[in-house]
């Protein structure tokens, strides 16, 4: 009789019904011995939550049971607590230092150029960029991929100019003017591009900042006079209206010298305060050590100590020979030539800081379709392997060809018909690829 007394008292309070479990009744109610009923105080619901003046267990205000209690930008923790989700905020002091709180989407937003996975350095950059320890963007070639095309996303067309590593040609940067660059650029140690802006008035010495594609009439276009934003480089040893003709970087430091249109010897070089720096007959590399490798006629080459006043002549080199590129290293210089006192054969050279020169090795043969032309030339890339223009044997298919100076044969690294069917303009620039239809291969120093 007593648990019938029982049982009609809790149906009596209770008008849930009968159950099996918890999911039977009605939110809030419990399943006790078969019947829905309501909580006589706190203590009868889980910690997370109260019971209220109709018997039935609520959430506490702040508490969940799931992810679905709390607020968009929230989760649920194991005390059953609603808590900022990862990347949610209400406020900037929320987010890390290189982020900010978005307090209409409460969200940690990204400050511009940093990041905090690689994924978050996918574009915008000429080679694959990392997340670094400072969570900011780090974009630097590996050893044999820092030379650069200069060429365009139009054949023919200066004014659709583009920039891109020869290992990545649909990854472009644009921004410039017709006659920028030509033929003068250099890659800095940070990885900036220096050019020589000839298109409008003196020739100017640039920093290129990379533009994007602008919308105009629903499509995206090339930038209208993207040289605007590239700042000027000030080149004090040259009159205001005269221009520099050519300048050189010295590796590690990224500092600039440079020469003007007006010097008609085309060897009196300056530094960025106007100082002379040399005026020693073709300088080609300077190097970290502060020294530089002059190229002088007739087969000849010294080196030019940090005192600019003692000239060592450069001694071990062929009888006769013909320059193709330099570059510093970190004991001297490395030089590509044509050693024409034999087989007209192709080497790399070291010269150290004393003006000692040892063979480091000849380059091999250019691959099978690939034309070599006449004299050869290249540019040398960090690992020494020289980089050439070339075209197909059977048509007129640009390629760039990478030859090592260990004598294997040489290697296509870029071809022109390798492009996607349609490209650049007829793809509304959101598939690229660079042609090098009077375009020339630029590196570092």
């Amino acid at each position: 009789m007593v648990g019938v007394v029982l049982l009609l008292t809790a149906c009596t309070s209770t008008s849930e019904g009968l159950c099996e479990s918890a999911k039977d009744c009605l939110p809030g109610l419990s399943c006790q011995e078969g019947v829905c009923v309501g909580c006589g105080g706190d203590g009868e619901c889980n910690a997370w939550e109260a019971c209220t003046t109709d018997r039935r267990c609520e959430l506490r205000a702040g508490r969940c049971a799931k992810n679905a209690h709390c607020e968009a930008w929230e989760t649920c923790n194991a005390d059953n607590t609603c808590v900022l989700a990862a990347s949610a905020c209400t406020s900037s002091a929320d987010c890390k230092a290189h982020e900010t709180c978005d307090e209409t989407q409460k969200l940690c937003l990204l400050q511009e150029g940093r990041c905090n996975s690689n994924t978050d350095c996918e574009s915008g950059y000429l080679w694959a960029a990392t997340c670094d320890a400072d969570n900011r963007c780090h974009s630097e070639p590996v050893a044999g991929n820092d030379v650069l095309i200069w060429g365009t996303l139009s054949e023919g067309a200066c004014y659709r100019d583009a920039i891109a590593s020869v290992l990545s040609p649909s990854r472009v940067q644009v921004g410039f003017g017709c006659g920028a660059g030509r033929p003068d650029a250099t890659v800095s140690p940070s990885g900036r591009i220096y050019y020589v802006d000839d298109g409008m008035g003196p020739n100017r010495l640039r920093v290129f900042v990379p533009d994007g594609f602008p919308i105009k009439d629903g499509a995206h276009t090339y930038p209208d006079e993207g040289f605007k934003n590239d700042p000027v480089v000030p080149t004090p040893g040259c009159p205001a209206d005269v221009g520099i003709r050519t300048f050189i970087m010295q590796a590690g430091t990224g500092s600039i010298i440079y020469n003007c249109t007006e010097d008609k010897a085309g060897w009196r070089y300056y530094d960025t305060h106007g100082a002379v720096v040399t005026d020693q007959q073709y300088p080609v590399a300077w190097n970290a050590e502060n020294y530089l490798l002059i190229r002088g006629d007739y087969g000849t080459a010294s080196v030019q100590a940090p005192d600019r006043t003692t000239v060592l002549p450069v001694v071990g080199l062929p009888d006769r020979w013909a320059y193709i590129d330099a570059r510093a290293d970190s004991t001297g210089f490395r030089m590509a030539l044509t050693d024409s006192s034999s087989t007209s054969r192709q080497q790399l050279w070291h010269i150290s800081n004393q003006g000692q020169a040892t063979l480091v090795g000849t380059y091999g043969a250019y691959p099978e379709h690939a034309l070599s032309y006449a004299g050869g030339g290249g540019v040398l890339d960090n690992a020494g392997a020289l980089v050439a223009q070339s075209s197909r044997d059977v048509s007129t298919v640009d390629l760039v060809i990478r030859r090592t100076p260990d004598g294997a044969p040489g290697v296509i690294i870029y071809a022109e018909d390798e492009s996607p069917a349609k490209v650049n303009w007829q793809a509304d620039y959101k598939v690229n690829f660079i042609f090098m239809h009077g375009s020339y291969l630029f590196a570092g120093p």
